[in-house]
């Protein structure tokens, strides 16, 4: 197979946004209001009774998927809500930028390739899907193996036993059967005839989420304990060095992990968590939960694969605990590294030294450092005797005693452009963000005024019309800090809507809960508050292609010739018009009266085969126990026991994707509301209240509904 590549650089930075198109924007602002509403029916439900509190227990921000009681006292402000969301109205909003951000928002969903990135530059490569496929099945095959249908149950159960014991299974997901992707090392030699490729395994158990947690406290506990220096950014790394004394007698060690995160053993974890009991107290349960949220699998095109060997042990660099797990590592190889007396400090794989020693010491120290991390089973590489270093996003000067910004070789910086479809509050602030930051890693303005060309450009680039200057402001780590109890609506930004939704919002909030109602002490501009979300950027734009791309071709080798659309006896009589097997879709019902020809309309969802559903109704219209399953059920019984005669006809209106335990999204549910809402000429006998219902397509993925 021909493999030579072309890049592709789009030109600016994949964090800016396009318009999106009138209905993107309104069903995000569904599943915003929806939520907003959702959390403030809860607020209000504990308030107005007391005596039924709240469950006392440690959820670890795992939410119910239960819904919340209606309340009729927050009645006229739900209906005010939803007069917001239905009355959107907008506005043309393109400018040079959008539309360049358009067109190539077309040219990509047209296109049948993917679009790859590369691993350490910002240019894209176009793959089809076949070249694309033997690329990440090769380095598939090199690190992992076919896993057994018993190696994905063990671990699932493990997940629900742990979830049980928390009495959170009612809340928890099964792990996300997210497919590996991977990057493209273009910086290697001879890459155009020979491409290599970082794999990446994006699977995550959601169990790491409590790990997550725990490791967060013992790590706390024991930098507390004993101020070892295990870094979190620059500005701690940039006090350490301004701590340093007599730095021009000194000289640094610097060295790197090698592979660190798939270097981490199970023995090592063992050994730091041994440690780590000195300093905190870890139950059997919270080791139990750290260990298994290291047990990895991947996935792709169906298949389940788990790393080659006896051990499904595994820290993904995308886990939700594998930051903290590496702190932990951390902590305690610098534990182990205490007795060189050296000031010394990590931050993950980066570690840097200085030692006031000879360089013929500081050369054994060298070696006494890398004699320990092999000990542990890591490998590093390592600098000694150096008086100037590159480390993170500064450069340490010892003579000078200084410190300045340091940008990797060909590396430009992208920034987001000022016509990019972001909250105007962050277009502003980028600018003052970037010139703080460069500030703040410079130590004097003379190294300043030496790194900000490259940011200038950048930022001229962007369309921002700001000149870089030094002003020097350390963050205020001891700033009081507040918690309140407050209930966010974050409606989506877009340059294209003209209605004015937060100064709406506030006024309707004013209306619904004067001084003097019931719940304005617990309701008012002090407890909720707005602040805008954003819509899909061009890297997430990109990431749906891709999926899209690589499901038409497994879709497309998988559809089985056998299979029908339809499988009716009588053709003639399908519902659906030879179409009754189709799955996932919103479906529209035309009730037309035969005495006045009057019509009404009903829109309904499922997952399953529209013929399942449509069986479903006809019971409802069969049985008058179930008259009020639907309101559609309910408007045919009303006609008869007038004994009106009808016809019914049925047809298909959108399809979409059910509840993704991936995005934690359900866009069959929302495209449905989107036409309740929007639509109401095709859904008369819909009921509008229907914007609070909880997904129903969630439940068959909580834990505590998988059969062991």
């Amino acid at each position: 197979m021909d493999h030579r590549l072309d890049g592709i650089n789009l030109g600016y930075s994949t964090k800016n946004i396009p318009i999106p198109t009138n209905k993107d924007y309104l069903k995000c602002i569904i599943t915003k209001a929806e939520k907003f509403m959702k959390n403030l029916r809860w607020k209000t439900f504990f308030f107005l009774n007391p005596d039924i509190t709240s469950e006392q227990k440690e959820t670890f921000g795992f939410k119910s998927g239960k819904s919340p009681p209606y309340i009729p006292e927050l009645k006229q402000f739900e209906d005010g809500m939803l007069n917001l969301v239905q009355n959107i109205e907008f506005k043309n909003a393109k400018n040079q930028f959008q539309t360049q951000l358009s067109n190539d928002v077309d040219n990509i969903k047209q296109c049948n390739n993917l679009y790859v990135a590369a691993d350490k530059t910002t240019n894209f490569y176009q793959l089809n899907p076949d070249q694309y496929n033997e690329l990440i099945e090769k380095d598939i095959t090199s690190e992992y193996k076919k896993a057994p249908a018993s190696t994905e149950t063990g671990i699932v159960n493990e997940d629900k036993n742990i979830a049980t014991k928390l009495d959170l299974s009612d809340r928890i997901d099964t792990t996300a059967k997210t497919e590996a992707f991977i990057t493209l090392k273009d910086h290697k030699p001879n890459f155009k005839n020979k491409p290599t490729c970082r794999l990446i395994n994006p699977c995550k158990s959601e169990i790491g989420k409590i790990s997550k947690q725990v490791l967060e406290r013992i790590n706390s506990k024991i930098i507390g304990a004993t101020h070892l220096n295990q870094w979190k950014n620059t500005d701690e790394v940039i006090n350490w060095f301004d701590n340093v004394k007599n730095k021009q007698k000194c000289s640094f060690i610097c060295f790197d992990v090698c592979n660190f995160y798939p270097s981490i053993s199970q023995d090592l974890l063992n050994n730091a968590l041994h440690f780590a009991s000195q300093y905190d107290e870890i139950t059997d349960d919270e080791i139990n939960i750290i260990k298994h949220s290291k047990q990895s699998m991947l996935f792709n095109k169906g298949s389940t694969w788990c790393k080659r060997g006896n051990s499904l042990f595994d820290v993904t660099m995308v886990s939700y605990d594998g930051a903290e797990t590496c702190e932990l590592i951390g902590l305690y190889l610098l534990s182990q590294l205490n007795h060189l007396n050296i000031n010394i400090g990590l931050y993950r794989d980066d570690g840097l030294a200085v030692s006031h020693k000879t360089p013929r010491q500081t050369d054994l120290l060298k070696k006494e450092i890398c004699s320990i991390f092999a000990k542990n089973g890591l490998n590093i590489t390592i600098e000694a005797n150096k008086t100037t270093v590159d480390f993170l996003d500064i450069t340490l000067d010892l003579p000078s005693a200084t410190y300045r910004p340091f940008m990797k070789p060909n590396n430009t910086p992208l920034y987001v452009h000022k016509d990019s479809n972001h909250p105007p509050s962050i277009i502003n602030n980028i600018p003052e963000s970037i010139n703080k930051r460069l500030s703040n890693i410079s130590s004097n303005e003379e190294l300043f005024n030496n790194a900000a060309p490259p940011y200038q450009d950048a930022l001229r680039k962007s369309g921002y019309n700001y000149e870089l200057k030094y002003n020097p402001q350390r963050s205020n780590n001891n700033k009081r800090k507040r918690t309140r109890n407050i209930v966010w609506f974050n409606p989506p930004y877009s340059d294209s809507v003209a209605t004015n939704i937060g100064k709406k919002f506030f006024n309707l909030l004013d209306r619904s809960f004067p001084p003097g109602h019931q719940l304005h002490k617990l309701i008012n501009r002090n407890t909720v508050k707005l602040s805008y979300s954003c819509m899909p950027n061009m890297k997430n734009i990109i990431t749906k292609h891709n999926k899209s791309v690589i499901g038409k071709s497994e879709t497309k080798l998988e559809t089985d010739k056998s299979q029908k659309d339809c499988n009716c006896r009588n053709k003639v009589q399908c519902p659906l018009n030879k179409k009754c097997q189709t799955s996932s879709v919103i479906y529209q019902a035309t009730v037309t009266r035969e005495d006045n020809n009057n019509a009404e309309t009903y829109i309904g969802l499922t997952e399953n085969s529209f013929k399942s559903r449509h069986a479903g109704h006809l019971s409802s219209f069969k049985h008058e126990t179930k008259r009020n399953a639907t309101a559609l059920s309910e408007y045919i019984w009303t006609l008869k026991d007038k004994n009106i005669n009808y016809s019914l006809k049925w047809k298909i209106i959108s399809k979409a994707k059910s509840y993704s335990t991936s995005s934690k999204k359900c866009n069959l549910c929302t495209e449905e509301k989107y036409f309740i809402i929007y639509r109401p000429d095709l859904c008369s006998l819909n009921k509008r209240n229907e914007l609070l219902n909880s997904c129903r397509h969630r439940k068959k993925h909580l834990l505590c509904n998988i059969k062991p």
